[in-house]
């Protein structure tokens, strides 16, 4: 039996397991990295990690807004050890977000689906959208 806690209990946790240098497996919550990540299907693991070794691409979790979101990193502007800002953005969203190197709390090892399921279900998104829209228009 699956046992639900509340989010920042679960963040709380994994927060802990990171800093003792142990990696920490996720379900994904929301469709902001979909189709690569979808919200209560993927699973992620996220481990512990050295800044210096942040790079474009790689997904992370990070605190912002007094939340914590699972964005992939789109540019890196500055390694100071007084300094520095990550821009991140979720795969399926227009908007990015700007953040400090210490908001990041761990990076994610984020599972290889392939492309010919990739294209699946990008084609049921899309799919989906469309459904979306012509039942807006019958109301």
């Amino acid at each position: 039996m699956k046992k639900i806690i509340p989010n920042i209990d679960a963040l709380n946790i994994i927060e802990e397991g990171l800093k003792s240098g142990s990696s920490v497996r996720i379900t994904v919550r929301g469709s902001s990295m979909s189709p690569l990540l979808l919200d209560g299907v993927d699973v992620v693991t996220l481990n512990p990690f050295i800044r210096e070794e942040l790079k474009v691409g790689d997904v992370i979790l990070f605190r912002y807004r007094e939340a914590f979101v699972l964005h992939r990193i789109v540019d890196i502007q500055g390694y100071s050890a007084h300094g520095g800002k990550i821009i991140t953005k979720g795969d399926a969203l227009e908007q990015r977000e700007e953040i400090d190197f210490s908001d990041v709390v761990a990076v994610a090892e984020v599972p290889k689906i392939g492309l010919i399921k990739l294209s699946l279900r990008r084609g049921r998104i899309f799919i989906n959208r469309i459904i979306l829209h012509f039942s807006r228009l019958l109301k």
